[in-house]
């Protein structure tokens, strides 16, 4: 068996399992390889991934163009290739629409803070991409200036994209995003997940190499104290939400009245901002 069929094959079975996971409906979702510097194999549009047959994958080049095959590339691939060209180290890129995942990507809710010891050392933080119109430069371009330091990413009100060192790498972090989104979902109807501390993330950031994750190329999660860990965090300028809440809470203790309410975080805010 050559390299490229059992490439093909791969791409196939990751197609059947987003199929039959419900990660995608329809038609929707695609996948595709970097084979070499010259060619990437796509899944083609139209067709659903799980009932995809060996002779429908197509053969594209960098300006995607078909090289090989008779029928067209997924209408996506213009994102796939701005991944591509954003991150040499990318060999796959996947895009489906999982429903827990999707859900929180149309509520405009990144996954991004530190939660969950597996997902701190594995895909590390899941940013929300901008809302882009699929198949068009705005969606690459919105996807790119997040996925440039992630491997995972919520679209704005569209679905998710992951990214990795074959197809089976990057699908099974798609397998893990739907899975953390349904923990997160399900924790929040509990009372909301707690988070780590910023000495539990760092401890946790010293081990992702033992994970095969590459750290340089994804920030661990977003903190909840200070900086950034490892001050790379490149996809976020703020870490308000703790401090926004104890702020809230602070002031509700002292004032009942909604005007006085309002006017005195205000207040808080600006007074915080001069000091910083």
């Amino acid at each position: 068996m050559t390299e490229e069929l059992r490439i093909k094959q791969d791409i196939l079975e990751c197609g059947r399992r987003l199929y039959d996971k419900g990660m995608v409906a329809a038609n929707d979702g695609n996948i595709s390889v970097r084979l070499n510097d010259n060619e990437i194999l796509a899944t083609p549009t139209g067709r659903s991934k799980g009932f995809m047959q060996i002779d429908e994958l197509v053969k594209i080049d960098w300006q995607g163009r078909i090289i090989e095959g008779s029928h067209r590339p997924s209408t996506e691939m213009l994102m796939h290739l701005a991944i591509y060209q954003a991150r040499p180290d990318v060999q796959a890129v996947v895009h489906a629409h999982p429903v827990y995942a999707t859900g929180f990507a149309t509520a405009n809710l990144a996954l991004d803070q530190c939660v969950a010891a597996e997902i701190i050392t594995t895909i590390g933080s899941i940013p929300l991409a901008r809302y882009g119109t699929p198949s068009t430069h705005e969606l690459s371009d919105a996807v790119v200036e997040v996925m440039k330091n992630a491997d995972a990413c919520l679209m704005t009100n569209h679905g998710v994209v992951t990214c990795g060192k074959n197809v089976f790498d990057a699908y099974y972090k798609l397998e893990r995003v739907e899975h953390y989104a349904h923990i997160i979902f399900v924790s929040r109807l509990l009372g909301g997940e707690k988070l780590l501390t910023r000495a539990d993330v760092e401890k946790l950031n010293a081990i992702r190499s033992t994970y095969g994750t590459q750290s340089d190329a994804n920030p661990g999660c977003r903190v909840c104290e200070d900086s950034c860990v490892g001050g790379d965090c490149a996809c976020y300028e703020k870490k308000d939400d703790v401090a926004m809440q104890s702020l809230l809470q602070d002031v509700m203790n002292h004032h009942t009245d909604e005007n006085d309410l309002i006017r005195s975080v205000i207040e808080k805010i600006i007074r915080d901002a001069e000091g910083n």
